[in-house]
């Protein structure tokens, strides 16, 4: 599925879809910045979800295997959007740099390959929004 580019029709996406389990994530996904900020896409950025002593973490993947980025997930809400219910993709870990621990994704489904992600910037404790991102499961 083609996500249209702009944000208008990117939160009818997000408001529209289904709230995942931080279980379901498993594996690789490709991701692809869809408004505001550029893509990562052709450096080949991916995402990688695992599950370690009950607890869904995950790194981020640029090119072959420079990882950057380490995250863990949790269930959360999107005050914005209707204070509909999320994963967020929490990168405030020690592994992080006091710049990238301050990244808070909200993640839904749109189908079982393809999820709407809103990338948040923590400022002064409250989540600004940056623009959508789209997952998408590697095959």
């Amino acid at each position: 599925m083609k996500l249209p580019k702009n944000n208008y029709e990117l939160t009818k996406f997000f408001k529209n879809a289904r709230t995942p389990n931080v279980y379901e994530f498993c594996g690789e996904y490709f991701v692809d910045m869809l408004t505001v900020l550029p893509s990562l896409r052709k450096f080949s950025h991916r995402k990688v979800f695992y599950i370690e002593n009950d607890r869904a973490l995950g790194y981020n993947l640029l090119f072959t295997n420079k990882i950057w980025g380490h995250f863990f997930l949790e269930d959360g809400i999107c005050a914005e959007i209707d204070s509909s219910k999320v994963v967020v993709i929490n990168y405030d870990r020690l592994e992080n740099s006091f710049i990238s621990n301050r990244i808070r994704d909200y993640v839904k489904c749109i189908d079982d390959t393809l999820y709407i992600g809103r990338f948040n910037y923590l400022f002064m404790g409250k989540p600004q929004f940056l623009g959508y991102f789209s997952l998408t499961k590697v095959k």
